[in-house]
Protein backbone atom coordinates (compact mmCIF):
# COMPACT_ATOMS: atom_id res chain seq x y z
CA UNK A 1 0.00 0.00 0.00
CA UNK A 2 1.88 3.50 -0.59
CA UNK A 3 1.80 6.72 1.20
CA UNK A 4 -1.29 8.21 -0.25
CA UNK A 5 -4.04 4.81 -0.02
CA UNK A 6 -2.54 4.79 3.41
CA UNK A 7 -3.33 8.02 4.38
CA UNK A 8 -6.56 8.15 2.36
CA UNK A 9 -7.63 5.11 4.32
CA UNK A 10 -7.03 6.87 7.91
CA UNK A 11 -9.22 9.58 7.09
CA UNK A 12 -12.02 6.93 5.94
CA UNK A 13 -11.37 5.04 8.82
CA UNK A 14 -11.72 8.15 11.14
CA UNK A 15 -15.73 8.88 10.01
CA UNK A 16 -16.28 5.05 10.42
CA UNK A 17 -14.72 4.74 13.90
CA UNK A 18 -16.48 8.19 15.16
CA UNK A 19 -20.00 6.81 14.28
CA UNK A 20 -19.25 3.43 15.23
CA UNK A 21 -18.06 4.40 18.80
CA UNK A 22 -14.87 2.52 18.42
CA UNK A 23 -12.70 4.84 20.77
CA UNK A 24 -9.66 2.26 20.25
CA UNK A 25 -9.59 1.89 16.26
CA UNK A 26 -9.50 6.31 16.67
CA UNK A 27 -6.48 6.29 19.04
CA UNK A 28 -4.39 4.00 16.55
CA UNK A 29 -4.86 6.69 13.98
CA UNK A 30 -3.51 9.60 15.98
CA UNK A 31 -0.18 10.75 16.57
CA UNK A 32 0.64 10.66 20.25
CA UNK A 33 -0.04 14.65 20.40
CA UNK A 34 -2.76 15.78 18.08
CA UNK A 35 -3.45 19.93 17.18
CA UNK A 36 -7.45 20.11 17.27
CA UNK A 37 -8.91 22.90 15.57
CA UNK A 38 -13.15 23.79 15.46
CA UNK A 39 -12.99 27.03 15.93
CA UNK A 40 -14.59 28.00 12.95
CA UNK A 41 -17.41 26.18 14.19
CA UNK A 42 -17.39 26.62 18.00
CA UNK A 43 -15.54 29.60 18.07
CA UNK A 44 -12.17 28.93 21.59
CA UNK A 45 -8.97 28.17 21.02
CA UNK A 46 -6.77 25.85 18.89
CA UNK A 47 -6.27 22.90 21.23
CA UNK A 48 -3.06 20.58 21.65
CA UNK A 49 -3.65 17.54 23.22
CA UNK A 50 -3.02 13.95 23.86
CA UNK A 51 -4.72 11.84 21.30
CA UNK A 52 -6.76 9.85 24.72
CA UNK A 53 -7.78 13.93 25.80
CA UNK A 54 -9.27 13.64 22.19
CA UNK A 55 -11.12 10.61 21.94
CA UNK A 56 -12.07 11.48 25.85
CA UNK A 57 -13.75 14.49 24.45
CA UNK A 58 -15.60 12.67 22.04
CA UNK A 59 -16.38 9.97 24.41
CA UNK A 60 -18.13 12.93 26.61
CA UNK A 61 -20.26 13.83 23.43
CA UNK A 62 -20.75 11.19 20.72
CA UNK A 63 -22.59 8.27 22.67
CA UNK A 64 -25.06 11.35 23.84
CA UNK A 65 -26.42 11.56 20.35
CA UNK A 66 -29.00 8.68 18.91
CA UNK A 67 -27.06 8.48 15.81
CA UNK A 68 -24.39 10.20 13.65
CA UNK A 69 -23.14 9.79 10.17
CA UNK A 70 -19.95 11.60 9.04
CA UNK A 71 -19.13 11.43 5.59
CA UNK A 72 -15.81 12.45 4.22
CA UNK A 73 -15.10 12.99 0.87
CA UNK A 74 -12.45 11.80 -1.15
CA UNK A 75 -9.11 13.71 0.01
CA UNK A 76 -6.29 15.86 -1.74
CA UNK A 77 -3.00 15.09 -0.53
CA UNK A 78 0.71 15.84 -0.60
CA UNK A 79 3.16 13.69 0.69
CA UNK A 80 6.95 14.97 1.64
CA UNK A 81 9.34 12.30 3.22
CA UNK A 82 7.97 12.20 6.75
CA UNK A 83 4.79 14.71 6.67
CA UNK A 84 1.38 15.02 4.54
CA UNK A 85 -1.46 17.24 4.61
CA UNK A 86 -4.85 15.93 3.29
CA UNK A 87 -7.93 18.22 2.34
CA UNK A 88 -11.07 16.26 2.01
CA UNK A 89 -14.75 18.11 2.58
CA UNK A 90 -17.16 16.59 5.44
CA UNK A 91 -20.54 16.64 5.99
CA UNK A 92 -22.00 15.22 9.51
CA UNK A 93 -25.69 14.61 10.59
CA UNK A 94 -26.00 14.13 14.14
CA UNK A 95 -29.30 12.89 15.55
CA UNK A 96 -30.95 12.92 18.81
CA UNK A 97 -34.72 11.07 18.87
CA UNK A 98 -36.52 11.90 21.54
CA UNK A 99 -40.59 12.81 21.26
CA UNK A 100 -39.86 16.86 22.90
CA UNK A 101 -37.46 17.29 20.30
CA UNK A 102 -39.64 15.79 17.46
CA UNK A 103 -39.13 17.83 14.27
CA UNK A 104 -35.93 19.72 15.58
CA UNK A 105 -33.76 16.88 16.57
CA UNK A 106 -31.12 17.31 14.07
CA UNK A 107 -27.69 19.59 13.75
CA UNK A 108 -25.95 18.90 9.98
CA UNK A 109 -22.68 20.74 10.48
CA UNK A 110 -19.54 20.54 7.41
CA UNK A 111 -16.78 21.83 5.96
CA UNK A 112 -13.38 20.71 5.15
CA UNK A 113 -10.61 18.69 7.23
CA UNK A 114 -7.52 20.04 6.78
CA UNK A 115 -5.12 17.37 8.09
CA UNK A 116 -1.63 16.70 8.96
CA UNK A 117 0.09 13.75 9.17
CA UNK A 118 3.77 12.50 10.24
CA UNK A 119 4.80 8.98 10.35
CA UNK A 120 5.00 7.16 13.34
CA UNK A 121 6.30 3.54 14.44
CA UNK A 122 6.12 3.17 10.62
CA UNK A 123 2.27 3.96 10.03
CA UNK A 124 0.59 7.21 8.91
CA UNK A 125 -0.80 9.26 12.23
CA UNK A 126 -2.55 12.32 12.06
CA UNK A 127 -0.85 14.64 13.78
CA UNK A 128 -3.54 18.12 13.32
CA UNK A 129 -6.93 17.90 12.19
CA UNK A 130 -9.15 21.70 11.80
CA UNK A 131 -12.34 21.94 10.26
CA UNK A 132 -12.25 24.99 8.02
CA UNK A 133 -15.07 27.05 6.49
CA UNK A 134 -17.23 25.49 8.76
CA UNK A 135 -21.42 25.64 8.45
CA UNK A 136 -24.00 24.56 10.98
CA UNK A 137 -28.20 24.05 10.59
CA UNK A 138 -30.70 22.32 12.53
CA UNK A 139 -30.98 22.43 16.17
CA UNK A 140 -27.81 24.09 17.01
CA UNK A 141 -28.15 23.48 20.49
CA UNK A 142 -28.07 19.20 20.03
CA UNK A 143 -24.49 19.28 21.24
CA UNK A 144 -24.58 20.12 24.44
CA UNK A 145 -28.04 18.24 24.82
CA UNK A 146 -25.44 15.28 23.50
CA UNK A 147 -22.97 16.04 26.54
CA UNK A 148 -25.60 16.25 28.85
CA UNK A 149 -27.07 13.24 27.73
CA UNK A 150 -23.88 11.43 28.49
CA UNK A 151 -22.84 13.36 31.71
CA UNK A 152 -26.64 11.76 32.71
CA UNK A 153 -26.28 8.59 32.13
CA UNK A 154 -22.66 8.33 33.48
CA UNK A 155 -21.47 5.97 30.37
CA UNK A 156 -19.23 7.26 28.14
Amino acid sequence: MDDQDQIRGRIGALAVHVDARRWDDLLELFAPEVQADWTSLFGGERECLKREQLVANWRRLLPGFTRTTHVIGSPTILVTDQTARASASVVAWHFIKEPALAGNDLWLAGGCYEFSFERHEGAWRIAAMTLARAWAEGNQDLPRLATERVAQSGKT
